[in-house]
């Protein structure tokens, strides 16, 4: 019914080059009524060619690679874009969850399980002012990542860096 893919960091990028995996989720991708992802999970969709001309997002530190792989990158903490679904951080699974749980059970049943699993944010620190954020200053960090994960793979290292 659902390929939720998960994200992380650089075995997540490994996994970009990993061609017995992507060709497995294109398979299961197939046949599923949910395609969905949290974090640079969404990375492996594009990898595996499920993005192409779809909106998604992704942790905003890799959002902009979503465009190597024929998607839209959109700064949202969960979009939809037919049948998949991709969510930007860890914390927007949840929001992304919750959207599927009101979709196939109904907003009263998405209520009940935010209410079980306790999910009402309130940061300590408010919300998160992407306007004073210098995403440029990370770059290099994503950078890095990329090349650590993706050492034994250049031509898709070189792809996603130029």
């Amino acid at each position: 019914f659902a390929l939720i893919v998960p994200g992380g960091t650089e075995p997540t990028l490994a996994a970009l080059a990993n061609e017995p995996l992507l060709s497995w989720i294109r398979q299961a991708a197939r046949t599923a009524e949910v395609v969905g992802s949290v974090c640079t999970g969404s990375l492996i969709l594009g990898a595996a060619g499920l993005l192409d001309g779809r909106q998604a997002t992704t942790h905003w530190e890799f959002r902009d690679l979503l465009a190597k792989f024929g998607a839209t990158p959109v700064a949202e903490r969960w979009v939809q874009d037919g049948p998949v679904l991709t969510a930007a951080g860890v914390s927007a699974g949840i929001d992304m969850a919750l959207h599927l749980v009101e979709r196939l059970a109904g907003e009263q049943t998405a209520r009940t399980v935010q209410l079980f699993i306790e999910y009402d944010p309130q940061p300590p620190l408010g919300g998160i002012d992407w306007r004073s954020v210098d995403l440029d200053f990370f770059k290099p960090h994503a950078r890095a990542m990329l090349e650590s994960a993706l050492v034994d793979h250049p031509a898709l290292l070189t792809r996603l860096t130029t």
